[in-house]
C-alpha cells in the first residue's frame, strides 16, 4: 500500500538503501514529570548513530523544568515547555509548528531506551518498505529478553488485539518485518509529510488510544503501517504508574469509540456501531456480574462522552474524507475478524495457556497471581453460565409476556399519565379523596420516559430483572469475604433458593422487589457495622480487611435510604424489614460478644429509614396517620387459603417450588460455618442465622394466627432469610478454605463435602425451569378476557368493584372481612397505578357497607346502592389465573357469590372459571345528568329507593388524570361520583355551576344550561409546593450520595483466594496491568 504523496507533489524514495545524504530526522520526545529513568532515556538518544538526527523535547507541563537534565546529556536539543498538559498527542503535534524540513519524525515517550542504531534501522526500513508509519519491537525495561509488543491488531470496534504474548521470551520468533494495523505508542517513526497530511494526532484524544487513531487514519489515507523488529526499544510503561487504573480504562473506552465514530464512513458506521453497542452492553453486564461496577460504568459512559463531542467527531470525519484514498472495506480487511475482546476472554478464561504459565512464572509472586487470576476467571465464567441458564429458563416470559396476575399489573401506555396523576392532588382509588399521591406514580412515570415510552419493556425489566439484580447483590455481599469461590457460592445459593420463582408463580411483585433488595441491604448493614470482613473491626493484622477503611456512615445511610425508598414505593413494609434485620444482626453481635459497631449499625439504620420516609413525604405520613396504618404498611393478610406449615417455610415452599427432599439441601450448606468457622466467619454466621431463624419464626407465627397484625406475602418475609442463608453458605466456603485445615481429619471434613453437595442438590429442581420456560407462572390471566368488557366507556365513565382474596386481586385494596378484601378501579383493566398503597379515606367504606348489607340479606337492591358510585360491574375473583386444574373455592367466596346472586339488579356475565362477573343494571355513569326526583338526595341509603335508570351520561371524555370534558345534555342535577370536595369545579360554556353534596358523599352540580362542559379539580398551592419539595429532596439526596461516592476512600481489593500452598519468597513487583487481555495491554502503554 503506497504512502500518499507529499504536498509538493514529489514521491517518496523507493530505493532499498538510504540516500547518500541521510534525510533529516527529528526525534520528538514528549515528557511529563519524568522519573529517575529519564537520564537513561536521554543517554540512549545521545548514543544514536544516525548522522542527521535532531532532538526536540516537548515538556507537557511538568512540575519541574527538565531543561537542565536534557541539556546535560543533549546540549544541542531544543526544549519547548507547555503550560497545560493536554496529553501526548497534542504535545507531539507541536512538531508540525516547530520543525521544518524534516523527512521523518520519531515520536517517543519519556520512558523508552533506544538501541544505538534504532533510528537508523527504522529509517532504512521505512525507505525499503515505503512505510508511512513504522515501529520497533518493544521489550521490557528491566529484562529485554521479554517481549511487550511487536505491533498490534484491532477489530472493527477498535479493540486492540495482541499479536504476541506479553512477557514472552524473545527468541526472534517474531522478527519478521510485517504490516500491522497499529504501531503501539512508545517509539513511532512517521513520515513528516504524512504526519502533516493527517493533521497529526487527534487532540481530542488526550491519553490512551492516540496510536490506534493515528494508524487507522494513516491506513485510510493509503499509507503503510509496519513493525520492524530489527531493532529493540525498551519501554518502562511508566504511564501505568502515573495514571490510575480507572482513568486508563476510562480513556481506552472513550478513545476507542471516538476512533470508530470518527474514522468510518456512514455505511460502516451503520453496520459497526450497533455491534459496538451490543459488545459494550455485554461487557458491562459481565463486569457487573464479576463485581466490577466501575468497569461497567466506564464502558457505558464512553457513549455519552462521545455524543457530547459529536461536533468534533463530525469535523474529524470531514477532514479524513478529504484525504481518504482507501475505502472502509479495504481498511476492514486489515483488521482482525470477530471481536478482539471476546477472543481474549475465551483465551484467558478457558483456553490452554502453557506458554503464558511459563512466562508469568518468572517469579513466585507472579505464579501466585496467575493462580488467583485463574480462579477469578473461572468464577466469572461460572457466573455467566448461571446467568444464561436464568435467561433460558425465563424465555417464555420475554417472548410471550408476563400475565397480569396478582401484583403484576399492566403499565399504562403513556408514562405522562402517571406523572400527571401524581401532580393532580386527587386520588382516584375508592370513591376518591384529596391528598398526596403515591410516589410510585412519579417514579414509574420517570422510568417510563427513560425507557423511551416502552412501558411494556419496563414492566418486564422491573419484574424479571429483579432476579439477576438480587443474585448480583448476593455476589457483592460475599465479595468482602476475600474468596471468589465464596462469591460464586452466595450467587448460586441465592439464585437456587425458590423464593423468586414462587414469587413469579404467585404474582408477587413485592416479593421480587424485596428479593432484589435484601442482599444489598445486608451488605450496607455489614459496612455500617465496620466489622470484618466489611471493615477493619475484628480483623487479624494480616487479613485484607484490616487495611480496609471504614466507609462513611453518611454515605452508607444515604445509599441504603435511597434503595429502601425505591422498594418502599410498592412495599412500605421494607422499612420494617430493615429495622428487623438490623435488630437480628445486633442480637447476633451480642451473642458473639462483639459489641463494637452496634451503635453505628443503629445510627445508619435509623438514618436510612428516615431518608426513605422523608423521600416519600407526604404520602408516607398519610400511611402512618391513616385509619389502618399497619394494614397500609404490611398489607392485608388472608386466612382464606391453607396456612403454610413449618417444613414448607423452612424449604421456602410458598408455591410450586421447594418440594422435599431436595428443598432441605440449603440448610446443610448454611450450617457449615457455625460448625467449622472461626474468627469473623463464625461471628457473621451467627448473625446470619439470627436473621434466618427470626424470619422463619415470624412467618410461622403469622401463618398460625399468633400475631395480632397481618404480614405481606410470604416471599417478602423470606427474601431477607434467603439472603442471610446465602451469606451463611458463602461463609461456609470461606471457612472451608481458611479454618478447616486447623482441624484433624474427621466428621467436619465429611460435613464440608456434604454441604457443598447440598448446594448442588438444592439447585437441581430448578433444572425443570429449562423445560418450562416460565417458572410455572400462569400462561394467561383474567384481564385479557375482561379487557373489552371493562374498556367500553361509550355509555359513560364507570367503576369496577373487585372482591376476593387480597393476594389474587389485581389492585391493592382494603379489608372487607377476615378473609376477603375489596378494591375499586376505573374504566379499563387495572394498571400499576392501582397497585400503589392509598389509605382508605373519605366515603370509600360505604362500598363495603353496601356489599355487607347484601351479604347480610338486608337488601336485594345492591345495584341501586352502588349505582351513584358509578359501579357498573361487581367482580368476585376466586383464583389467581384461569386454570385447568380443579381448585377449591374458599368458603368466604362461595358465601359472597351466593348473596350477590340473590340481588334483583345484578346480572351475571359469563367469563371464565374462577371469576364471577356481575353487571349492575341500576348503574349510573360516574358523570351523569340525573333524572328529576321529589325530595333530596342527602343520604347514601336513599339510593336504594332512587330509580336512576333515566340518567344521561355527561362529560364523557377524560381530560387529564381526573378531569373531564364533554357535553352536558340538559338542565338539572349533574352527579360527579367522586367524594365531595369544594375544589371540584364544573363550567358549562365557561359559566361556573353551583356545587352541593349528594347522597352524603358525592358532588352534585346544578346545571342551569346545557352545553359544553369542563370538569376539573383545582389542585391547591400547598400540594404543588409539597410535590416540588419532594422532587427537590430526591435530587438533593441523589446528589449528596453521588458526591460522597466520588470522595470515598479507595478500598483495597481483597486477595481473591487464600492460597493453600506455603508462603513463597517475594519476587519483583509485577506489572500492575500485565495481562493477556488486550485491554490490559493497551492500558500498559
Amino acid at each position: 500500500m503506497d504512502a500518499p504523496n507529499p504536498p509538493d507533489g514529489s514521491t517518496a524514495p523507493r530505493s532499498a538503501e538510504v540516500p547518500d545524504t541521510a534525510p533529516p530526522v527529528v526525534l520528538v520526545l514528549v515528557t511529563h514529570d519524568p522519573g529517575p529513568w529519564f537520564d537513561e532515556t536521554l543517554g540512549s538518544i545521545a548514543a544514536q548513530t544516525y548522522p542527521a538526527l535532531s532532538v526536540l523535547v516537548v515538556d507537557s507541563a511538568s512540575e519541574d523544568d527538565p531543561t537542565d537534565r536534557v541539556h546535560a546529556v543533549l546540549p544541542e536539543a531544543h526544549v519547548h515547555r507547555c503550560d497545560v498538559d493536554r496529553g501526548f498527542g497534542a504535545a507531539a503535534n507541536l512538531a508540525r509548528e516547530l520543525v521544518e524540513g524534516a523527512a521523518f519524525h520519531v515520536l517517543c515517550h519519556d520512558d523508552i531506551a533506544l538501541e544505538p542504531d534504532s533510528v537508523r534501522r527504522l529509517v532504512e526500513e521505512a525507505f525499503r518498505s515505503n512505510a508511512g508509519i513504522i515501529g520497533p519491537k518493544l521489550v521490557e525495561w528491566d529484562d529485554p529478553r521479554r517481549l511487550l509488543q511487536v505491533g498490534m491488531g484491532a477489530d472493527k470496534t477498535g479493540a486492540q488485539a495482541v499479536l504476541t504474548e506479553r512477557h514472552e521470551l524473545d527468541q526472534e520468533q517474531h522478527d519478521a518485518i510485517r504490516d500491522v494495523f497499529v504501531v503501539p505508542g512508545g517509539c513511532t517513526l512517521v513520515r513528516a509529510d504524512l504526519f502533516d497530511h493527517l493533521g497529526g494526532f487527534d487532540e481530542g484524544i488526550d491519553g490512551l488510544g492516540d496510536d490506534l487513531d493515528l494508524c487507522w487514519r494513516a491506513h485510510a489515507a493509503g499509507a503503510r503501517v509496519m513493525v520492524a523488529p530489527v531493532t529493540r526499544v525498551r519501554h518502562l510503561e511508566a504511564r501505568g504508574e502515573r495514571t490510575a487504573t480507572d482513568d486508563r480504562r476510562r480513556q481506552l473506552a472513550r478513545h476507542r469509540l471516538r476512533a470508530v465514530l470518527g474514522n468510518y464512513g456512514w455505511w460502516h458506521r451503520v453496520r459497526v456501531v450497533p455491534q459496538a453497542i451490543v459488545f459494550a452492553v455485554v461487557e458491562a453486564l459481565y463486569a457487573v456480574v464479576a463485581g466490577r461496577p466501575g468497569q461497567a460504568r466506564d464502558v457505558l459512559a464512553a457513549w455519552p462522552w462521545n455524543l457530547r463531542r459529536y461536533g468534533q467527531i463530525r469535523a474529524k470525519r470531514t477532514q479524513l474524507k478529504a484525504i481518504r484514498t482507501v475505502s472502509d472495506k479495504e481498511v476492514r480487511a486489515l483488521q482482525v475478524g470477530g471481536s478482539a475482546r471476546l477472543s481474549a476472554f475465551v483465551r484467558g478464561q478457558i483456553g490452554d495457556r502453557p506458554d503464558r504459565v511459563t512466562t508469568v512464572a518468572r517469579s513466585t509472586r507472579d505464579v501466585a497471581g496467575a493462580v488467583r487470576e485463574g480462579s477469578r476467571q473461572l468464577t466469572g465464567t461460572f457466573a455467566i453460565v448461571l446467568a444464561l441458564l436464568l435467561i433460558i429458563s425465563s424465555r417464555d416470559l420475554f417472548t410471550q409476556g408476563i400475565p397480569a396476575i396478582g401484583e403484576f399489573s399492566r403499565f399504562p401506555d403513556g408514562p405522562g399519565d402517571l406523572i400527571a396523576a401524581w401532580w393532580s392532588g386527587w386520588r382516584t382509588a375508592g370513591l376518591g379523596s384529596a391528598g398526596s399521591q403515591p410516589t410510585g406514580d412519579a417514579l414509574v412515570g420517570v422510568l417510563g420516559y427513560l425507557f423511551l415510552g416502552a412501558t411494556g419493556l419496563l414492566r418486564t425489566v422491573l419484574i424479571v430483572g429483579m432476579i439477576p439484580l438480587g443474585a448480583i447483590g448476593a455476589w457483592r455481599l460475599a465479595k468482602p469475604l476475600g474468596s471468589s469461590r465464596a462469591s460464586v457460592t452466595a450467587f448460586a445459593v441465592y439464585l437456587a433458593i425458590p423464593v423468586p420463582y414462587n414469587a413469579l408463580a404467585r404474582g408477587s411483585w413485592s416479593g421480587l422487589l424485596v428479593y432484589a433488595f435484601s442482599p444489598w441491604m445486608l451488605l450496607a448493614l455489614g459496612r455500617a457495622s465496620g466489622a470484618a470482613p466489611f471493615g477493619p473491626v475484628g480483623a487479624a493484622p494480616d487479613e485484607p480487611a484490616a487495611a480496609r477503611p471504614r466507609i462513611s456512615p453518611l454515605r452508607v445511610a444515604l445509599g441504603l435510604g435511597l434503595g429502601l425508598a425505591l422498594v418502599a414505593t410498592l412495599v412500605p413494609f421494607a422499612v420494617v424489614l430493615l429495622a428487623a434485620t438490623a435488630g437480628c444482626l445486633i442480637v447476633g453481635s451480642v451473642l458473639c460478644f462483639r459489641i463494637v459497631g452496634i451503635v453505628r449499625t443503629v445510627v445508619v439504620t435509623v438514618a436510612a429509614a428516615g431518608v426513605a420516609v422523608a423521600l416519600h413525604l407526604p404520602w408516607s405520613l398519610d400511611l402512618v396517620v391513616g385509619p389502618s396504618p399497619w394494614e397500609s404498611i404490611a398489607g392485608i393478610s388472608s386466612s382464606a387459603t391453607e396456612p403454610l406449615s413449618l417444613p414448607e417455610i423452612l424449604r421456602f415452599e410458598t408455591g410450586p417450588w421447594g418440594a422435599p427432599p431436595l428443598g432441605w439441601a440449603f440448610l446443610l450448606a448454611g450450617a457449615l460455618p457455625v460448625i467449622i468457622g472461626r474468627s469473623w466467619r463464625l461471628e457473621w454466621a451467627v448473625r446470619s442465622w439470627m436473621v434466618v431463624v427470626a424470619g422463619w419464626g415470624v412467618l410461622w407465627a403469622n401463618q398460625q394466627g399468633h400475631l395480632p397484625g397481618g404480614l405481606p406475602p410470604a416471599e417478602v418475609v423470606l427474601a431477607p432469610v434467603a439472603a442471610a442463608l446465602a451469606l451463611a453458605a458463602a461463609l461456609g466456603l470461606a471457612a472451608f478454605e481458611t479454618d478447616l485445615k486447623a482441624y484433624r481429619f474427621g466428621w467436619r471434613q465429611v460435613l464440608s463435602v456434604a454441604a457443598a453437595l447440598g448446594v448442588v442438590l438444592g439447585a437441581a429442581p430448578l433444572a425443570s425451569g429449562l423445560l418450562d420456560g416460565r417458572w410455572r407462572t400462569p400462561a394467561s390471566d383474567y384481564e385479557t378476557g375482561l379487557s373489552d368488557l371493562l374498556s367500553d366507556d361509550s355509555e359513560g365513565a364507570f367503576r369496577v368493584v373487585w372482591l376476593g382474596d387480597p393476594e389474587v386481586l389485581p389492585a391493592r385494596g382494603w379489608r372487607y372481612d377476615d378473609q376477603l378484601a375489596y378494591v375499586t378501579t376505573e374504566v379499563g383493566v387495572p394498571t400499576v397505578a392501582d397497585r400503589f398503597v392509598v389509605p382508605q379515606a373519605g366515603p370509600t367504606p360505604l362500598i363495603r357497607d353496601a356489599i355487607a348489607s347484601a351479604e347480610g340479606r338486608r337488601t336485594d337492591r345492591l345495584g341501586r346502592l352502588l349505582g351513584p358510585t358509578g359501579a357498573r360491574y361487581v367482580i368476585v375473583q376466586a383464583e389467581l389465573a384461569p386454570s385447568s386444574d380443579a381448585v377449591e373455592t374458599p368458603d368466604a367466596v362461595i358465601t359472597l357469590v351466593d348473596a350477590l346472586s340473590q340481588q334483583l339488579d345484578l346480572e351475571k356475565v359469563p367469563v371464565a372459571e374462577g371469576i364471577t362477573v356481575y353487571r349492575n343494571l341500576a348503574w349510573v355513569p360516574s358523570r351523569a345528568l340525573l333524572p328529576d326526583r321529589e325530595g333530596d338526595r342527602t343520604d347514601w341509603t336513599e339510593a336504594a329507593g332512587d330509580d336512576l335508570r333515566g340518567a344521561e351520561p355527561a362529560l364523557i371524555d377524560p381530560d387529564g388524570p381526573v378531569g373531564a370534558i364533554g357535553e352536558v345534555p340538559g338542565t338539572g342535577e349533574v352527579l360527579v361520583a367522586s367524594s365531595s370536595d369544594e375544589r371540584w369545579q364544573l363550567r358549562v360554556d365557561g359559566v361556573p355551576l353551583a356545587r352541593s353534596e349528594a347522597y352524603g358523599w358525592a358532588n352534585l352540580f346544578d346545571a342551569t344550561r346545557a352545553g359544553d362542559g369542563t370538569l376539573r379539580y383545582d389542585t391547591s398551592l400547598q400540594h404543588r409546593l409539597g410535590d416540588a419539595g419532594q422532587v427537590a429532596l430526591w435530587i438533593l439526596v441523589l446528589a449528596a450520595w453521588r458526591r460522597l461516592r466520588r470522595r470515598r476512600d479507595v478500598e483495597p481489593e481483597p486477595v481473591a483466594d487464600p492460597d493453600p500452598t506455603p508462603a513463597l519468597p517475594e519476587g519483583p513487583e509485577p506489572d500492575p496491568v500485565a495481562s493477556d487481555d488486550p485491554a490490559a495491554a493497551e492500558v500498559a502503554g
